[in-house]
């Protein structure tokens, strides 16, 4: 089993709901769902103990979520501007 066994079957997922897959009305709109999605899994899998088990794992996943907050705010900061 080794130093870093978890109790956690990795076979089974929590259902997150997957507000990304519904009718988005703009780019925006699309992104902010992906990101509460993404922010839902990631959340899920951190109480869970699936995170870290791999080299790497949380400090990927926490750069894309912040990278994809950071494209949000521009996206909304244009788009203020624009109306």
């Amino acid at each position: 089993m080794g130093i870093h066994h978890t109790n956690v079957p990795t076979n089974t997922r929590p259902s997150v709901p997957i507000a990304a897959t519904r009718d988005a009305g703009s780019e925006t709109d699309a992104l902010q769902a992906a990101l509460t999605d993404m922010t839902a899994a990631f959340s899920n899998d951190f109480v869970a103990a699936r995170i870290g088990d791999r080299h790497n794992t949380y400090e990927h996943r926490a750069r894309v979520l912040r990278q994809m907050a950071g494209s949000l705010a521009t996206m909304r900061a244009h788009d203020a501007v624009a109306s």
